[in-house]
């Protein structure tokens, strides 16, 4: 029987640094795709082990991108992007969405459309600083693709052919849940809510059904589920304020399988259902904002689907290890330690209400994401069932070049928004990152029982040192350091260096000729204008006839020229940004 290794893959949030993750997807299919097609030919001299990803989960943007990909994962057909090849520089619309949707389509200018507020019923309120219409239209094309429908080679788990997806929400309505409290003469119980959770998907050929997760056949997507497929991949990436928020609505019962709320017990994760009172609430709505608010890497998730039962428990020591978690994490929270400067003086800003209300709120999110479970498997170097692929790219020398190893980082996160050579640079780096990743360091020890029926050229497959012909040594926890063979090994043809050109770097400079910048500034403007006019004359109570109106006509000229030069004060350090991230001579 074939060993197999069985991958769990985790895609953060990243706003427009969708981007990043979109391009190591891209070339995480390809290299899939080649190994096991080549791995079928006789002249094959590599492993032989199969590879399966069973489960992605998302947030925010990078739930987006899962939701793109679970339709890839489907389809025969993939354009691959070689940016030094001609004719791949870039690929078709239908048999790429990941590269149309987040490099081509997602644009500040259709962002910054006012087809939604034009459009809305008189009194209805503005929904988000961005208009979210091209949202709307890139899920409607995702669905339109090149290829046959036929489940890729390394898609699901054992027999089982699907793919499992759970995109991750912020529930602003909550989820109740309750208990009694002893010691006190009162019948009322102790309550709670909780916020944040996820959908759960099956996709594939006829899937089989789960109590608590929506089956989706790919042969046929007009369906309500896929309905929901399509909301809840909105809803996830519905950056709160900026972003539209989606409604949303559910099965109460789900909640009694589909949750993040329990316990690990000797049989596997086990749901404490909520107040049986919701169950008379069908369907349960809810508005939805991202899915990151909460949790911005869902790696427990994904763990808990690999781990299944007791019976299926992983060994992360590197020799019995068949399954990991791969995190992809365009701005993984990396901390430093910093002292901080200016005393007391510093100390008494931050009483001020601004900062607080600033610094609470980001307090809130940073104590929502806290995973001290994380924390002690992350510390141990032997730990072969946890992965990260984050950007990485040459130091040009500058502060903003180790602050910003993507383009879209800038204006935190919205950047890549500003132009399309910033999200083609970020698709490509993920790419090149990704291809580095498989090469050097997604492997385990050559002892390891993936590897015990390989009888290939064992010598020419061992793991090298970055850029180096030497053989590279694995920590183990019982055998010491070990030589190792990859778990992807890739093909001859995918071992080539992806070499981003200078061609392929970000253009800040585009953006700040004079009609470039002038006509920017205008779209800004009018936006700013019609979303202030419409709170001020939905949210602003009347009033008198004459002082109202005249109050309303200063909020609208204050707050429009206030959004106007916040914005375009962001849109000139941003640029900047990545002007000195990538070109420090300029």
């Amino acid at each position: 029987m074939t060993k197999s290794f069985e991958i769990g893959l985790t895609m953060a949030g990243a706003i427009s640094a969708g981007a990043y993750t979109a391009g190591v997807m891209d070339f995480l299919f390809e290299a899939l795709d080649a190994y096991h097609e080549a791995k079928e030919k006789p002249e094959w001299d590599g492993p032989t082990h199969d590879v399966r990803i069973s489960i992605m989960s998302g947030a925010s943007a990078g739930g987006m991108t899962s939701a793109i990909c679970g339709l890839h994962a489907f389809r025969d057909a993939f354009d691959h992007v070689w940016p030094d090849e001609p004719g791949r520089q870039t690929p078709g619309r239908r048999a790429n969405r990941l590269y149309s949707s987040w490099v081509e389509d997602i644009d500040i200018r259709r962002l910054l459309e006012t087809t939604d507020v034009d459009d809305a019923p008189d009194g209805e309120p503005v929904r988000s600083l961005l208009c979210c219409d091209v949202i709307d239209r890139i899920v409607g094309d995702a669905f339109d693709l090149e290829g046959a429908i036929a489940p890729r080679k390394w898609v699901g788990r054992g027999d089982d052919r699907s793919l499992r997806l759970r995109l991750t929400l912020t529930n602003l309505r909550g989820v109740p849940y309750s208990f009694e409290v002893y010691g006190a003469d009162d019948p009322r119980r102790y309550g709670m809510l909780n916020h944040g959770e996820f959908i759960d998907f099956k996709i594939g050929v006829a899937p089989t059904p789960e109590d608590g997760v929506y089956a989706l056949d790919v042969r046929d997507t007009a369906t309500k589920e896929w309905d929901l497929y399509r909301t809840a991949a909105k809803a996830t990436g519905a950056f709160p304020i900026g972003l539209a928020p989606r409604r949303l609505s559910r099965r109460p019962d789900e909640y009694r399988y589909a949750s993040r709320v329990g316990y690990d017990g000797q049989d596997g994760f086990k749901v404490i259902p909520p107040d049986n009172w919701i169950d008379k609430i069908d369907p349960y709505e809810f508005i939805s904002v991202d899915g990151g608010t909460i949790d911005n890497e869902p790696l427990e998730m994904t763990r808990r689907y690999l781990s299944g039962g007791a019976a299926l428990r992983n060994a992360p020591d590197g020799i019995k290890t068949d399954r990991a978690v791969i995190l992809v994490a365009p701005f993984p929270n990396y901390l430093e330690a910093t002292i901080r400067e200016g005393g007391s003086s510093a100390l008494n800003r931050d009483l001020g209400l601004v900062s607080i209300s600033s610094a609470l709120l980001s307090a809130l999110v940073s104590q929502a994401r806290f995973k001290p479970d994380e924390l002690a498997r992350a510390a141990d170097e032997t730990y072969y069932s946890r992965y990260l692929i984050a950007p990485t790219r040459e130091d040009v020398g500058t502060p903003e070049s180790k602050k910003y190893p993507i383009a879209c980082g800038v204006m935190g996160g919205f950047g890549g928004f500003l132009h399309q050579s910033f999200r083609r640079h970020d698709y490509l780096l993920g790419r090149r990152n990704a291809q580095a990743f498989l090469r050097w360091h997604f492997n385990l020890p050559v002892t390891a029982e993936l590897f015990q029926d390989f009888s290939g050229d064992r010598k020419k497959w061992l793991v090298r040192k970055p850029n180096s012909v030497e053989a590279k040594m694995l920590p183990t926890r019982e055998h010491g350091g070990q030589e190792g063979f990859p778990i992807i090994p890739l093909t001859e043809r995918l071992s080539k260096e992806i070499v981003i050109s200078r061609d392929d770097l970000p253009d800040p400079e585009e953006l700040f000729r004079p009609d470039r910048r002038d006509d920017l500034r205008a779209l800004i403007h009018a936006r700013a204008r019609k979303v202030v006019g419409r709170l001020v004359d939905v949210d602003l109570p009347v009033g008198d006839r004459f002082f109202g109106w005249a109050e309303r006509w200063g909020a609208k000229r204050v707050g429009t020229a206030f959004a106007f030069n916040k914005a375009t004060d962001l849109v000139d350090h941003a640029v900047d940004d990545v002007r000195k991230a990538f070109f420090p001579q300029r």
